[in-house]
Formats: C-alpha cells, structure tokens, sequence
C-alpha cells in the first residue's frame, strides 16, 4: 500500500478549486475537469492504506447510487426511455461527491480544514476581484468569461448580470453566498474582525452584481440567523455588521435595475421568468405523477435537465424514494448540529468555522433548490459535502 504525507488532502484542495473556479472542457461532452480527477481518486484510494470507516453520509450516499440505478433501469425497461450516453455521464458525475465522502475518511481533518480555510480566505478575494473586473467588463473580461464559462449565453445581454467561474447569476449568487457564510463566522469567532468585515462587504456588493432576488433574501436570512446565535457574545459588533449590511444594500441597490424591476413585477404578477418557472414546474410535475415513486431516471434523451425547482427536479427523476434520500443526505447534517451542538461549541476554531457555516448554508441550499439546482449542480456540491464530512467525522473522533 502507499503511503502519502497530506497528498491526498491537497488533491481534494484542488478538485472543489476545480469545481468552483474552472470552466467545462470544450470537448464536445458535458464533462469537467473536477469529473476527471474525482475519477482518478479510484485508483489513489485503492493505492493509500486503508483508513476507511462507514458513518451516516456514507451510507446515505450509497443509498442514493443505488436509488438512481434502480430509477435509470426502471426508466429504461417499464417508461420506454431511451438509453443515452448523457445518463451515464450523470451517474458518474453523481458518483463523484461518493468518491470525495470516502477520500476525505482517510484525510486528516486538521490539515484539510486548514486547506478549507485557505480557499475560503483567498477564494473570496478572487471572487471580488473577479466580480469588479466583469461588472465594469475591465480589459473586455465579460466576453472572455462569456464564451469560456457559458458558450456566448450571457454575452450580448443589455443587463449587466455577473457570472462569476460558475455560468449562471442564479449559481453565482449561491457561490458568493458560500463565502458570505464563512466570513460571517469567521468574523464572529476570531479577532480580524475589521478585515472580515471588509471582505463581506465586498463580497456583499458581488452578491448584488449577479442580481438574484431569491438569493438576496437568502443573504438577509443568513445574516439574521448568523447575527441570532452570534448575539449574546457579540452584541455591539453584530449590531455594527447589521448596521453597514443595512447601508450598502439600501445605498446600492436602486443601482441594478434588473433587481428592482424583478422585485416589482414579482409583486404585480407579471415576472416572466417566473411565468416560464411556473410552466416548467407544472410539466415536471406531470411527469412525476406518471412515475411518483422511482421515477424516470435522467431521461435526458426525452426530459429537459432545467425546471428551475430541483425538489420537483429530483421527484420528477428518482421519484419520492429518491428525493426523499437526497434531503436525508442535505440535511440529515442540521440533525447532526443539534444533536452535538455541545461538542460543537468546543471544537477548534477551524472545524467550528466548518461546522457553523455548513449549517448555515442548508438554509441556503433549501432555498436554491426551490428556483435552481444545488445537488444536480455539481459545482457547489463537493464543497458542501466535504465541509459536513469533516464535520462529522470530527464530531466522531472527539
């Protein structure tokens, strides 16, 4: 067996750094680079020595795995679905946060939070300086990061909607949000307070470059919930936090139209991209009701992959067996923070930074899914659940 000195901690850094910040290979396929290295974990795994332990997420994952297989074959042999290549690209790339749950069992958790720090640190900054130079299209970036992030999708757009390294604004936003969470807490729980605050405001101003009404109100509960528990410690500095979030938005936000406008016409009833939502939610739901326990598989040879609501995305695909062990998978975790919420509050400072913003982040996650994709994503997906997996396997070592 191989042994490695923290190679495979630094191979995880880099596939969610892949994840979030790297393009789809222009090869024709819908497959990405983190697909590739996620693969490459076989291999690696059967070469390091065994440290492997069976825990919640594991067995919740594999569950999965064997829920898609069953819904896929289902599909293809009782529903007349034609067998495509495209749904054995979506097995595999469902397979890959199984790969990393099991990768991250044989890591140190101490160097591996260390490394999660690291990215959330400077990942952030990345984000910002990115944002800036898109939004004000600084040396022609925005076409640039038009045609390698989202094949021209975005590109000749009047509205200026920031898309960050992920594709989509909606996606974006969901990105932004991430480290929005992280730097909350960890300005709650450290000393660099000033320069925590700063990075969050900035980062808060991306946020409303990429114009997403529901993850604007998303930010606004985080914040709250974020503020609520962080309170009774630090009360005069959450009421500042609270006060300069409060500024930016109301001094800022009547300068993106599409927001505002977005917000008005929700209001009125006349929004068309939620007209259109509308359509497609009720198509998947036809189509869930043909198959409502199993589902149809991926089906991307006869099913559209966007319906805008990934609850009813993944009742459509997996039916309610399926769905059901997604949101076990999700957010099984805020069962798990409750239950040990004592051994939380006496982690280190890095797992307890891990641990407060993964929880955080399902009420995010909860409400992605209701307008846009979190686990079919893939792009957010590895992050979230090497965060929890760390979390969990702490919280069994201690």
């Amino acid at each position: 067996m191989l042994k490695i000195n923290h190679f495979t901690e630094n191979f995880i850094l880099i596939l969610v750094i892949t994840s979030m910040f790297f393009p789809t290979l222009p090869i024709g396929v819908d497959l990405r680079f983190d697909d590739i290295m996620a693969l490459l974990l076989i291999p690696i795994l059967i070469l390091v020595k065994p440290n492997f332990k069976i825990n919640r997420i594991v067995i919740s994952y594999f569950y999965i795995l064997v829920i898609v297989c069953i819904s896929t074959l289902y599909g293809y042999f009782f529903l007349d679905v034609p067998k495509s290549f495209r749904d054995l690209n979506e097995f595999v790339r469902i397979l890959k946060p199984f790969l990393i749950i099991i990768a991250v069992s044989y890591c140190d958790t101490n160097q591996l939070s260390k490394k999660l720090h690291f990215l959330f640190r400077y990942g952030a900054l990345l984000i910002i300086f990115l944002g800036f130079l898109e939004y004000f299209n600084l040396l022609g970036i925005r076409k640039i990061m038009s045609i390698i992030y989202t094949g021209h999708r975005f590109e000749d757009l009047g509205r200026t909607r920031t898309i960050l390294t992920v594709g989509d604004p909606n996606i974006a936003a969901a990105f932004v949000l991430f480290f929005i969470t992280y730097i909350l807490q960890s300005m709650f729980l450290t000393k660099n307070k000033v320069r925590n605050s700063l990075i969050l405001l900035f980062l808060l101003v991306v946020l409303l470059m990429t114009s997403s009404r529901t993850l604007l109100i998303v930010f606004a509960i985080i914040l709250f919930a974020s503020l609520a528990y962080h309170f009774k410690r630090n009360k005069f500095f959450s009421i500042i936090i609270f006060s300069l979030s409060f500024f930016v938005l109301i001094l800022l936000i009547n300068q993106f139209q599409y927001l505002t406008i977005g917000f008005s016409t929700f209001s009125e009833g006349t929004n068309t991209s939620m007209l259109q939502r509308y359509k497609q939610w009720y198509e998947a739901f036809e189509l869930f009701l043909k198959s409502p326990f199993i589902g149809w598989g991926p089906a991307k040879e006869i099913h559209s992959t966007i319906v805008d609501n990934e609850h009813l995305f993944l009742l459509r695909r997996y039916g309610v067996i399926g769905y059901l062990a997604v949101i076990n998978l999700l957010f099984g975790y805020v069962w798990v923070v409750f239950r040990k919420r004592a051994k939380i509050k006496n982690m280190d400072i890095f797992h307890k930074r891990i641990a407060l913003s993964s929880f955080f982040v399902c009420i995010l996650i909860f409400i992605l899914m209701m307008t846009n994709n979190f686990f079919s994503g893939y792009q957010l997906m590895p992050l979230y659940i090497i965060m929890i997996t760390i979390v969990e396997n702490k919280l069994k070592t201690t």
